[in-house]
């Protein structure tokens, strides 16, 4: 304590006594009133009504007393910002101490002991200096990372992938699913994964260390801590400086260096840009990730999806500028590179090509070309890193697992359709960058020619990613991801380069704005979600309780808020004919896997109002007749035989009547049989009920009668 006392100015230690006062008379506040609410609120609510109350006392008494500044509308401003950073603070760890156990009594008392110095901090900040362009930069980064960890915190666990990796691999579908119990198992499960599932063999074994060995709590907070540092690996890789350390001379400018990977064919400037505005690039990151991307959910805010998306960026990202730099250092002649940087630079590439064959591939077919232009220009440190992220790559996508899969026998109109769906739906940033890309070839070409010519392997890689997602097979949201990943880092290196400081604060505003909209629904959603997993878990621990009555939201009452349920929240559990697992098939992987956990011998889910609805009449569902969100079909049967086809008899139907957009998927049959992944029969009560998916509209509408196929 004497250290410290010693290193602090005299006027600091008084400033740091007084603010003690003040922070007592405010906590006392913040408490009592957090201690009153609880008994009609939430401790969430409860907690921020103390917080704005206390604020307004704090506000007034640092101001007068401890900093002894007068008061300004800018200095309020300051103060209000640096407590929303505190509030995030707050809350955050109010959470994770309520999920430690803490009573919500209890609860903010470590909270204040770790919010509080922080507090002093920031106010202190916020009241004697003025801010600056990179002091901006950074509290929107730290504004960025606490929205994201309430984001993550709310993170339950899912009845798809995640539930899976819990488990020891097994080649055989069919055998017992075993939980992993050490190391050695750890690895079994990913040797029997690499050559049966895909190659991402480093990726998916850090997945399964996390998710058995380590509390949720820790992976949401790294994966909080990762996000952050993508967007600022997005804004070095954007521009040239580095908003943090500005005369740290390690990154050069793009006008001379490659991007994406564009490494440059000759210095090509072109009038870009030299310098790009950090706070424009990273608002409008964060904004496009959060609002614009399609797959959001699966990749940034779901815990398995962090390891196959975030970490695989925050990788590749981080070997693009140590190659960029090594590239600058080689071709300035300043200094050679030196052979230290390979001890962690190829093992950084070899690992970023083994992670994910969907980037990694495009990326190694532009490193292939770069590197045979570029050949004799190359120092030797580039070639061994480029060779090692070759065979990464090579090991990722020649896994046993990925040409087993790849082929299945996708038929070609099966891939087409998907990729038209995909163009429609997931592919978004491309669009833009497209239309951006036509504007700049009628207005201004020679700026457009010089920014192809510099970037011109990220574009060969761009095409090749974007290949992959149009021919995969499948149209799930994800697929897109990196692609349009690849299309935001060349969108904004255009819009920072070209647009006036007026325009990229306003774009900055205006983005800011929209995401602070966009915060609060997201944010209800997770918490909803939330709710019905620990409804779910508290049903799944009750002993000799088989049947899960799940708890769904009504959708179609409220298009917003369904619009945030699809694109902010993967369900603790979903019923319908795209879903990759089925609640009411006891015997589905997923399921399985869940059983094993809670320690059942077989786990059903089906929707509340359902189980409701049978439980209060005998003679419900005598009929088919769908739940409450038309995902699912129920009919009870007269007897417990095992069903083995479920067959659509379809009405005529008339395409000239239809909308244009409804005729391209008219489907041309009298009949449609589901596959047996989407129907099982249950016991619901003693009684045999036939449970079944609603098939796609185009099916729906023309459903005449329905004929079950009897063992």
């Amino acid at each position: 304590m004497s250290r410290i006392t010693d290193s602090l100015s005299q006027k600091s230690l008084k400033e740091a006594v007084r603010f003690g006062m003040v922070g007592v008379v405010a906590t006392a506040l913040h408490y009592g009133l957090y201690y009153l609410l609880l008994s009609v609120a939430s401790p969430a609510v409860a907690f921020t009504i103390g917080y704005a109350v206390s604020f307004v006392c704090n506000y007034v008494l640092s101001s007068r007393f401890t900093f002894r500044v007068a008061m300004s509308v800018q200095r309020f401003s300051s103060f209000a910002l640096s407590h929303l950073v505190n509030y995030f603070v707050g809350l955050t760890l109010l959470n994770v101490f309520l999920w430690l156990g803490l009573s919500p009594a209890i609860a903010p008392l470590p909270t204040f002991v770790i919010s509080v110095p922080i507090n002093f901090l920031l106010v202190r900040y916020a009241l004697t200096r003025v801010s600056h362009q990179s002091d901006s930069y950074i509290i929107f980064l730290l504004l960025t990372g606490f929205g994201m960890l309430l984001l993550n915190l709310l993170d339950m666990p899912t009845l798809s992938d995640d539930m899976v990796y819990r488990m020891m691999w097994s080649a055989d579908a069919d055998a017992e699913v075993q939980t992993i119990g050490g190391i050695g198992d750890l690895i079994s499960s990913q040797w029997v994964h690499y050559h049966t599932v895909n190659g991402r063999l480093p990726m998916h074994l850090l997945a399964q260390a996390f998710l058995v060995f380590v509390p949720a709590v820790v992976l949401q907070v790294i994966n909080t801590v990762l996000f952050v540092v993508l967007v600022h690996l997005c804004v070095l890789w954007i521009g040239r400086t580095n908003p943090l350390f500005p005369s740290f001379p390690s990154f050069p400018s793009f006008s001379s260096f490659p991007s994406f990977p564009s490494f440059s064919k000759g210095g090509v400037r072109g009038g870009l840009s030299e310098m790009s505005q950090p706070l424009f690039v990273a608002v409008m990151v964060v904004f496009l990730l959060f609002v614009v991307f399609s797959g959001f959910r699966t990749t940034m805010v779901w815990s398995l999806g962090t390891f196959n998306y975030l970490w695989v960026l925050v990788a590749v990202l981080a070997l693009l500028l140590f190659l960029r730099r090594e590239y600058a250092v080689g071709m300035s002649n300043t200094q050679t590179a030196r052979s230290l940087h390979l001890l962690y630079a190829a093992p950084l590439a070899l690992l970023a090509g083994w992670s994910h064959e969907g980037l990694s591939l495009p990326l190694a077919v532009a490193f292939f070309f770069f590197l045979i232009i570029n050949r004799k220009r190359l120092s030797r440190s580039i070639v061994i890193c480029l060779l090692c992220f070759f065979l990464g790559t090579a090991l990722c996508f020649l896994s046993p697992g990925i040409i087993g899969r790849s082929t299945e026998g996708i038929t070609l109109t099966t891939r087409l359709i998907s990729a038209a769906m995909t163009c429609l739906s997931n592919i978004r940033v491309l669009w833009l960058l497209l239309l951006v890309l036509l504007i700049l070839a009628r207005r201004c070409r020679p700026f457009l020619l010089a920014h192809l010519q510099a970037h011109v392997y990220a574009y060969i890689a761009l095409s090749v990613s974007l290949a992959i997602t149009l021919l995969c097979g499948t149209s799930l949201e994800r697929v897109a991801f990196f692609t349009d990943f690849m299309a935001m880092l060349l969108l904004l290196r255009l819009l920072s380069a070209k647009l006036s400081a007026l325009w990229l604060r306003r774009l900055t505003v205006a983005a800011c704005a929209l995401m602070l909209v966009c915060f609060v629904p997201a944010y209800i959603v997770r918490q909803e979600n939330r709710d019905m997993w620990d409804d779910m878990s508290q049903q799944m621990r009750e002993p000799g309780r088989e049947l899960v009555a799940v708890q769904m939201p009504q959708m179609g009452e409220n298009m917003l808020m369904d619009y945030f349920r699809q694109h902010y929240v993967m369900p603790s559990a979903e019923f319908g004919f795209y879903c990759v697992y089925m609640g009411f098939d006891a015997t589905d992987s997923n399921m399985r896997c869940a059983a094993k956990l809670f320690g059942k011998q077989r786990l059903v889910f089906l929707p509340a109002d359902a189980v409701r609805r049978i439980e209060r009449d005998s003679t419900a569902y005598s009929h088919y007749d769908t739940d409450m969100n038309n995902s699912l079909y129920l009919w009870r049967m007269a007897d417990s035989r095992p069903v083995r086809s479920v067959r659509f008899i379809l009405s005529d139907e008339d395409v000239s009547a239809l909308h244009f957009w409804q005729r391209p998927l008219v489907y041309d049959g009298d009949t449609y049989e589901l596959d047996d992944f989407h129907f099982e029969t249950v016991q619901i009560g003693g009684r045999p009920y036939l449970v079944f998916t609603r098939p796609t509209t185009n099916i729906t509408r023309r459903i005449k009668d329905i004929e079950i196929g009897y063992e």
